[in-house]
């Protein structure tokens, strides 16, 4: 790498997308999101016969102490979402037309639409903390996003870097959550 290819190479955007996906690993992590008071008992309320063993200790452990409070629930709903939000940003007006043009058709689709965009705007009301880190994630990874298309990149290498610097920053940021607690 030359010195000139270093200065054209997208370093903000890349921070920008490190730094949003570090954040929202770390509201993810924290015990005040992750472990809300009334979710444990309810849990185990209805889940309580099932004890696995686990296989380094050899205890049983519920599967709401697995998943609640080891954020097992958590990992897996974050892994999603990058997974997702990588393949939308691989060609996203494309995906998006496609999209519209074929759930759109008919009445009782454009309905149902209208109520679940009802239900994302309730829940982004409700949960305005992590609606703000996932609007910003979007909005860094669609810089990303271009900033690869203009340095002429593939679909196929922008999925990679985008999915590989959004696990990166999100361990980061549940790391450093998680050494802290």
């Amino acid at each position: 790498m030359n010195a000139e290819s270093v200065k054209k190479f997208p370093w903000a955007s890349f921070s920008l997308l490190l730094v949003a996906y570090a954040c929202l690993g770390w509201l993810l992590a924290s015990p005040t999101l992750t472990n809300p008071a009334w979710l444990l008992p309810a849990c185990q309320k209805t889940f309580d016969t099932l004890k696995p063993v686990l296989p380094l200790t050899g205890q049983p452990q519920g599967i709401c102490s697995a998943v609640i409070k080891d954020h097992f629930l958590g990992v897996v709903v974050a892994l999603s979402w990058v997974v997702i939000a990588s393949i939308a940003f691989i060609s996203p007006l494309t995906s998006f037309s496609r999209f519209i043009v074929r759930w759109f058709k008919s009445d009782t689709v454009a309905f149902l639409a209208l109520c679940i965009t009802a239900g994302m705007i309730a829940f982004a009301l409700l949960w305005l903390q992590l609606f703000l880190h996932i609007a910003a994630i979007l909005a860094s990874e669609a810089l990303v996003r271009i900033d690869l298309q203009v340095l002429g990149l593939g679909k196929l290498q922008a999925f990679w870097i985008l999915l590989l610097l959004s696990l990166v920053g999100l361990g980061i940021g549940w790391m450093i959550q998680l050494v802290l607690q």
